[in-house]
């Protein structure tokens, strides 16, 4: 009879905190363990593509292409890709979606996938002159702007602040003004309107010669071609994730605050006009997750949960339940 009640007090509990966390609905897991991969909103389904994942102590970078079909409440496998992709850019066209940057694992990714009507067709030729690995950027207008990152996930050290835009109609590229704060990395970024902002990320400290958050957050705008402050957030996060809810507000989650606690499931909501930070729900897991907003929903998706490891988990909430 005890066992009997603790086990139901255990349910209780368990319940208590899923509808506090915003009633999170758990859905099928990811076809493989994955981080670090691209993921968009595509024609109303949800994409995640290349990542890596461990095996033992070995980091594998993957090909995989996987759509979820929220009708259906399951996952689809396309064609994979012909070479490995992690840590890239994506953005939305009127015609698909554009991947630009990242690393192959064995090099900087510098040429284009366009994903149109459900096929993922790939530009050899170089797109990008200069390499962005687990760069902030996005795509504002017909132009992707890129800041930051890296030539390899695992040169910290080589984080930089040089900024600059890629025409998707001419291929043409320009300088852009560097990141108003430190070298960075492994940031959140999303696009409003026709800014893009960067919250968070890492930066390496050459006398400490450790890695340090940041807590500051800058919006660019393409048309103005300068930065402008936005609030600084309420503490300093790497690997954070974002996504826009609404024309004001942008959920941000995730990622790691330090390395004692390791990932946090911790989140916010910027209020874009009020240029403030609100506490908000937290995430199903603590992780380095993707998000992507579709239907009327924001799926958590797997990620990096502790080292050298990766999650399958999928989950949505109501972004109603996430601004109420």
């Amino acid at each position: 009879m005890t066992q009997s009640i603790a086990r139901t007090a255990c349910l209780v509990v368990a319940y208590a905190a899923n509808a506090s966390a915003g009633a999170w609905q758990k859905l099928p897991p990811l076809p493989e363990s994955n981080g670090g991969f691209i993921c968009a909103d595509w024609d109303g389904r949800v994409l995640v593509l290349g990542g890596t994942n461990w095996v033992g102590d070995e980091k594998k970078w993957l090909t995989g292409v996987h759509l979820f079909d929220p009708a259906g409440q399951r996952w689809e496998t396309l064609k994979p890709l012909t070479q490995p992709l992690a840590h890239a850019l994506v953005g939305s066209t009127p015609w698909g979606l554009v991947v630009a940057a990242g690393s192959t694992g064995n090099a900087p990714f510098k040429a284009l996938l366009r994903l149109e009507q459900g096929q993922v067709i790939v530009q050899d030729s170089p797109i990008l002159d200069s390499p962005a690995v687990a760069a902030a950027g996005g795509l504002v207008g017909g132009e992707l702007i890129v800041v930051g990152g890296t030539d390899d996930v695992a040169n910290v050290a080589g984080f930089r602040r040089d900024a600059f835009a890629w025409n998707v109609h001419t291929g043409e590229q320009r300088v852009l003004p560097p990141y108003p704060g430190p070298a960075l990395g492994i940031t959140a970024s999303v696009v409003v309107a026709d800014e893009l902002l960067v919250f968070g990320g890492a930066s390496w400290d050459t006398i400490t010669q450790k890695v340090t958050n940041l807590s500051g957050a800058f919006a660019f705008s393409p048309g103005r071609n300068s930065w402008r402050n936005l609030r600084m957030m309420p503490v300093g996060v790497r690997a954070l994730a974002a996504v826009q809810l609404d024309e004001n507000r942008i959920y941000l989650a995730g990622g790691v605050q330090n390395d004692a606690e390791g990932t946090t499931d911790q989140a916010w909501i910027y209020e874009l006009a009020e240029d403030r930070y609100t506490t908000s729900v937290p995430l199903p897991y603590r992780a380095y997750v993707g998000l992507v907003l579709s239907g009327g929903f924001v799926y958590c998706l797997g990620g990096e949960d502790k080292g050298k490891h990766r999650t399958d988990a999928v989950y949505r909430v109501r972004v109603a339940d996430l601004i109420k």
